[in-house]
């Protein structure tokens, strides 16, 4: 994924659209940092002797993935929207526009 978010900078700056990656690397710092908060939170229960149920620690943490994949696919939609701009042989993504 950081790969990718990599790309996506470059083809944003090239656009002077720097404010869509640095909205979207945000979200991603916050999903990360709620992640974090929930392991310490989960690890402060699991000394005081609550029983942790591992599957939905693995569905909790497989629901942030794909909710940060979906960010990240959103991102590209825009970016191909917004390098398509004005050609009328393409098919936007978002039809309500990326500006």
């Amino acid at each position: 994924m950081n790969e990718r978010m990599a790309l996506l900078e470059r083809r944003l700056i090239e656009q002077q659209h720097k404010d869509l990656f640095l909205q979207t690397a945000h979200t991603l710092k916050a999903i990360n940092e709620l992640a974090e908060h929930h392991r310490l939170l989960t690890a402060m229960h699991a000394i005081n002797g609550y029983r942790i149920v591992g599957s939905e620690e693995v569905l909790f943490y497989e629901t942030l993935s794909q909710v940060k994949e979906q960010i990240v696919q959103i991102l590209e939609k825009t970016v191909c929207d917004l390098e398509h701009k004005g050609d009328k042989h393409y098919e936007k993504h978002f039809n309500d526009g990326v500006e």
